[in-house]
């Protein structure tokens, strides 16, 4: 563990030297901050906080993910930065593991910009919400959290097999976009493909279907075992 957190605080301190995640944070920052002036002008009403979510999650988020997790790593190999990691006395799979981590830290706050103008905003339009407001509020976020932490996985998974950066990007929007689209066509696909997290958690939060929600988050959690080994083995075996 003690390993673990050295990776991940390297890592992170490495990710936050660049302007990538600054970026991708200002401007998630910005289109809730944008949100929050069109809610006041329009007058809108329901949760703030989870309106941001359903408008961000479709396209904006998923590409914020796209463009991190697809330099999470692949990037490193390509400038050969990654061998000073590869000379430490840690295994790859530590090395993998702390990168991912430190990945899904960053995917996490770059998601979190987006809601905290949003709740603010919401409390100074429409004050402080009930307690069964802010839980399904606090529940979303969380689901938001974990649906974008798997586009990232996958992201950085996809990459690392195509041993570009770039290329991996534009393969995971691809992928994205075509998912979406299958989804639109055949809504019963959308479980398989798991394109959207409301999929899974609002059937529990607003119509009590606890089978449907446990139903999808095992779709999640395969899919999160399935990136987190593929990536690894492509990580294993990519040389300098």
């Amino acid at each position: 563990m003690q390993a673990l957190m050295y990776v991940t605080g390297q890592e992170l301190r490495k990710l936050f030297r660049g302007g990538k995640p600054k970026a991708l944070l200002a401007l998630g920052f910005l289109a809730g901050v944008l949100f929050v002036w069109f809610a006041a002008s329009a007058g809108l009403n329901g949760s703030l906080p989870r309106t941001a979510l359903a408008l961000a999650i479709p396209v904006l988020l998923p590409l914020f993910m796209a463009s991190l997790g697809s330099e999470l790593m692949a990037a490193e190999f390509q400038e050969g930065s990654i061998k000073n990691m590869l000379r430490l006395p840690l295994s790859r799979e530590m090395l993998y593991f702390g990168k991912m981590f430190a990945g899904w830290i960053v995917g996490a706050l770059i998601v979190s910009s987006v809601i905290v103008p949003a709740a603010l905003g919401g409390l100074w339009l429409q004050g402080i919400p009930s307690l069964p407001e802010l839980g399904a509020d606090v529940a979303e976020a969380a689901g938001a959290v974990v649906f974008c932490g798997l586009l990232l996985v996958l992201a950085n998974c996809v990459s690392l097999w195509t041993g570009s950066a770039g290329l991996g990007l534009v393969a995971s929007v691809l992928l994205w976009l075509a998912m979406g689209v299958a989804g639109l066509l055949e809504p019963s696909l959308r479980r398989l493909l798991v394109i959207d997290y409301a999929d899974w958690l609002q059937p529990l939060l607003y119509s009590g279907d606890f089978g449907a929600t446990v139903s999808m988050l095992l779709f999640i959690t395969a899919y999160y075992i399935i990136g987190t080994i593929l990536g690894l083995l492509a990580f294993q075996r990519k040389e300098m």
